[in-house]
């Protein structure tokens, strides 16, 4: 009978998070709120795999606020129309922290130190890394912050171009 009930929950969660994926027919960006100190962000559908393609930095030091643009595409490197693949992003608090996990991404064409330079002169990050993990074909994107930094991170479907996940700082 107690297996029953981490199936019954098990199930219940599951189709909580089912709801909570963004339909396929918007064509809006999903703009998530702003995460201060620490909480969640998530979005894009599940596919036959992505891959990182490229990652780009804009800031404005005196407003201070800066942009992290990931684009997303298909298994084979392709540009992807629609929704980027399944992301989770959280901000912890201490240490001060964004971590960015990509289902269903085994591949990149950039590597850790291509991203390290970028965000070699950031406002917000202080160091960041990245890993693939080939067991469950995922990625991780980890960017240590600077302290009192508010985040936003959102997704993009991709029409003209690829589709993108950004992330958008505040330094205060």
């Amino acid at each position: 009978m107690k297996y029953m009930g981490c199936v019954v929950s098990v199930a219940l969660l599951w189709n909580s998070f089912s709801f909570a994926a963004v339909p396929a027919e918007s064509k809006k960006a999903t703009v998530s709120k702003v995460l201060s100190g620490q909480g969640i962000s998530f979005g894009g559908l599940a596919g036959t795999g992505f891959t990182l393609l490229d990652l780009r930095r804009t800031s404005d030091t005196k407003k201070k606020v800066e942009r992290v643009v990931i684009d997303v595409g298909d298994m084979n490197g392709a540009p992807l129309r629609g929704w980027p693949g399944y992301y989770f992003a959280e901000l912890k608090k201490n240490p001060s922290r964004l971590v960015i996990d990509f289902a269903q991404m085994p591949n990149a064409h950039i590597d850790q130190g291509k991203i390290k330079n970028i965000m070699k002169n950031s406002l917000a990050v202080k160091t960041s890394t990245m890993s693939l993990d080939p067991v469950d074909s995922s990625l991780n994107l980890t960017l240590d912050l600077k302290q009192n930094t508010k985040v936003r991170v959102y997704q993009v479907a991709g029409k003209k171009q690829t589709s993108k996940v950004v992330v958008d700082f505040w330094v205060e």
